[in-house]
Parts: C-alpha cells; structure tokens; sequence
C-alpha cells in the first residue's frame, strides 16, 4: 500500500511473511491447486503463478529469451481482491510467456 501524497510505501505485515513462499513457488515445489498462466496487462506481458489454497500471488515478466523472467512483484490477495486474479486469469493467453 502506498500513501498517495507522499508516495511513501506503508509495510505490509501479510506479505512480508510470505517472502519466502517466492522461491518455493517459482521452483514449482507445490503442484496441488496452483494456477499459472500468462495475460497482456496495461504494461505488457505478465505471467503469473497463483496459489489458489494460500491466496498468494507472484507476478512475473518475460524477458527477451522465453525461458527466463524478471520478477516484478508477490503479495497476499485479502477481501474482493481475491476475485480479481480470475478476470485476469480470463484473459489467458494460449502459451506461457
């Protein structure tokens, strides 16, 4: 979460927990209930890896080569936004980027 006046980021407990969850996911440890696809957002091509059972997400980017990624954020959906990674997942594209 960040405060819009003075762009300042606040902590945020939920996700720091979890950090370590991004290296377990990324090396495809857990197979059960995971969700991973890639979609065209607003600012390119993501892929995303969704951890439907914690409500844990991590988003990635592909870079130029297919096979290697930039990663761009991870976090913990709480409330409505649960729901929102199925519109994206929606959007699917056919392969992963």
């Amino acid at each position: 979460m960040t405060d819009k006046k003075t762009k300042a980021r606040a902590f945020d407990f939920h996700r720091s927990v979890r950090l370590h969850w991004v290296k377990h996911h990324i090396d495809e440890r857990k197979k059960d209930d995971m969700l991973i696809f890639s979609c065209r957002d607003k600012d390119g091509n993501r892929t995303y890896i969704y951890d439907r059972t914690e409500f844990y997400v991590i988003v990635l980017e592909p870079l130029k080569k297919k096979d290697e990624y930039y990663f761009l954020t991870a976090y913990h959906l709480r409330g409505r936004d649960k729901f929102k990674i199925a519109k994206k997942y929606k959007r699917e594209l056919n392969d992963l980027l």
